[in-house]
């Protein structure tokens, strides 16, 4: 019988007659094609190898998760469809094929405002899912006030950290605004959850390891590629187009590199209600600024909360 642990190696039948099934293999070959990006390689080989679905003892296997506990999180995230958010999609897919999975790859790019909320199932079948229900409606009521005063958050370059993992981030200032409504939503809720963290936010993490560091040549490419890939023109120009949505994970990712499924329940539209003045100094000047001001500010170590949007796992590659 083959475990969870081995994978069969199954060659594809010949001409003549079926090909027999070889032997176990300790590695996983994968292609991954690229979209007909310009300077993107058509074919790319990486080994991956066995990964082992082992999980800390306090969590549920997957399949029953959800009828245990429901897992929520509150993104700051680009629209679907706007410059940015195709350009970070292209990010993800080009760091994918040059340099392989990371953790970052298990969602796409966002700041958390809540990173991971927890709540477990009540006793009663009636009521069992009473708190989610409540939760939603205490973060719709906080929307409903603080949504008209919120406003997108602005780049502020780019940077690379060595703790507590190398990492790659976008820099961002946010409204501060953002922050009060995490900590509101925690001070109504936070008793009648099992797990309620309100995120840093003045980062977005592009891409990262906890499990195993990104050699540093490796982490100066995905800058590099970051500032040629990533589309900030119209951002900084007009503010672009954001939105705070909240989901609920349904299905938590345990493998490096392979995206966590999510539902959204609610989104709210973020505008920028700033004025353009015809006095502004040109995009490619405030870029410049805006990344020279992030390089004169000192940089703290991150926080592993930020680098942590899934449960603690295991190497899978």
């Amino acid at each position: 019988m083959t475990t969870l642990e081995s994978y069969s190696a199954i060659s594809a039948p010949g001409a003549s007659s079926l090909g027999a099934v070889n032997g176990l293999t300790s590695s996983i070959s994968t292609k991954a094609t690229s979209m007909s990006e310009p300077g993107v390689p058509d074919f790319t080989d990486f080994s991956l190898d066995p990964f082992h679905l082992t999980s800390d003892s306090g969590t549920p296997a997957p399949h029953c998760l959800r009828e245990t506990r429901r897992s929520l999180i509150l993104s700051l995230e680009p629209c679907e469809g706007t410059p940015l958010q195709i350009s970070l999609k292209q990010f993800q897919e080009q760091s994918y094929i040059r340099c392989g999975p990371n953790q970052a790859h298990n969602t796409a790019p966002h700041i958390s405002v809540l990173g991971r909320v927890h709540i477990q199932r009540g006793p009663d079948f009636a009521t069992k899912w009473k708190v989610v229900d409540d939760f939603v409606d205490v973060v719709e009521q906080e929307m409903e006030r603080l949504s008209p005063k919120l406003s997108p958050p602005t780049f502020a370059g780019y940077e690379m950290t060595e703790r507590p993992t190398r990492a790659v981030m976008m820099r961002l200032r946010v409204d501060p605004l953002y922050n009060k409504l995490a900590r509101t939503i925690e001070q109504r809720m936070g008793s009648q959850c099992t797990a309620l963290e309100v995120r840093h936010m003045d980062r977005m993490p592009l891409a990262y390891n906890i499990l195993r560091t990104i050699p540093g040549p490796t982490l100066k490419k995905l800058r590099e590629m970051a500032k040629q890939t990533i589309d900030i023109d119209d951002w900084v120009r007009r503010g672009g187009a954001w939105q705070l949505t909240l989901y609920e994970v349904m299905l938590e990712s345990r493998v490096v590199g392979v995206r966590q499924q999510i539902k959204p329940l609610r989104s709210w539209p973020i505008r920028n209600n700033e004025k353009t003045s015809p006095f502004m100094l040109p995009v490619s000047l405030r870029i410049k600024l805006a990344t020279l001001s992030s390089w004169f500010r000192l940089t703290p170590a991150v926080d592993v909360k930020l680098l942590e949007d899934a449960e603690p796992q295991d190497e899978k590659y």
